[in-house]
């Protein structure tokens, strides 16, 4: 006589849960005392009820037990897999902060050459206006009115300084500037980096 246990037997026998291999052995071992000729059927009936449903319980709580043991593993994977998302959006949040940081200085390094030839250029525009109130060689032809042609060194010291304020001024400008679009670029990124882990936050509540 064949026993019909059903179809993949031995792939289902080996993934039961240990304690669910145990109840059914002891199900079969209490079946064969049935065919003892010194068992009492009536007893072993009254018993065998008994024992069915302690073996249901056993069974309902090993299967409880081993969805409990993998949804807290696959939990687990998804937490592992979220920290080293995180890990890598962190990671790519340095490197473009990195760069932000070096093209603002290499922004900055140009302006500060821009300005710096701007300087050059006003510092040559100042020697061309300066050279225009310088006096002229005395000629023995020619005298000049020079209570009508003499500028007094206040009046040109007043305008390098003017010059000068302008320069400082502008060179500020462009560096608040600079570090403005810089931080405000910092703060993209970290904001980017809260926002995202708020949105996958919710794996650590399953």
């Amino acid at each position: 006589m064949t026993l019909n246990v059903g179809s993949d037997f031995k792939q289902r026998w080996l993934t039961a849960p240990q304690a669910v291999r145990q109840t059914f052995m002891n199900d079969l071992h209490r079946i064969c005392e049935v065919l003892q000729p010194e068992t009492q059927l009536h007893n072993w009936i009254a018993e065998d009820q008994r024992a069915q449903q302690q073996s249901q319980e056993k069974i309902e709580q090993a299967y409880a037990d081993l969805k409990a043991r993998l949804l807290e593993e696959a939990r687990q994977r998804r937490q592992l897999a979220l920290e080293l998302k995180l890990e890598q959006q962190r990671a790519e949040q340095a490197a473009y902060a990195a760069q932000l940081q070096q093209d603002e200085a290499q922004r900055f390094a140009e302006q500060t050459q821009a300005l710096e030839l701007m300087r050059q250029s006003l510092d040559q525009e100042i020697s061309n206006y300066t050279a225009r109130y310088e006096q002229n060689p005395e000629l023995p032809a020619v005298t000049f009115n020079q209570a009508a042609t003499a500028v007094s060194d206040d009046q040109i010291v007043s305008e390098l300084e003017s010059v000068r304020l302008r320069l400082e001024l502008e060179a500020e400008t462009q560096i608040e500037q600079a570090v403005t679009i810089f931080r405000a670029r910092l703060h993209a990124a970290a904001q980017e980096e809260i926002d995202y882990i708020l949105k996958n936050s919710n794996f650590s509540k399953e």
